[in-house]
């Protein structure tokens, strides 16, 4: 295999710089669905609001626990 050559496995629909660009057409349609559903349904939206945003502290709790651990057995 040569360094300089390079392969084209996802060829980019849209915009290279981010993700949907390579989306499916079904799946987009598919998140299309699911995200009316939940923009019609407050029950739905505050759910995952409030999940979103426990999984954002979670996040925040591990990143603070790598930076204070981060150097510590060296």
């Amino acid at each position: 295999m040569k360094l300089d050559s390079k392969e084209t496995f996802l060829a980019p629909i849209g915009d290279v710089g981010g993700t949907t660009g390579y989306a499916h057409t079904s799946v987009t349609s598919d998140v299309r669905v699911t995200a009316n559903k939940y923009l019609q349904d407050s029950l739905l939206i505050n759910k995952l609001t409030e999940r979103v945003y426990e999984l954002l502290l979670a996040d925040l709790r591990y990143q603070r626990e790598r930076v204070k651990n981060y150097g510590m057995g060296r």
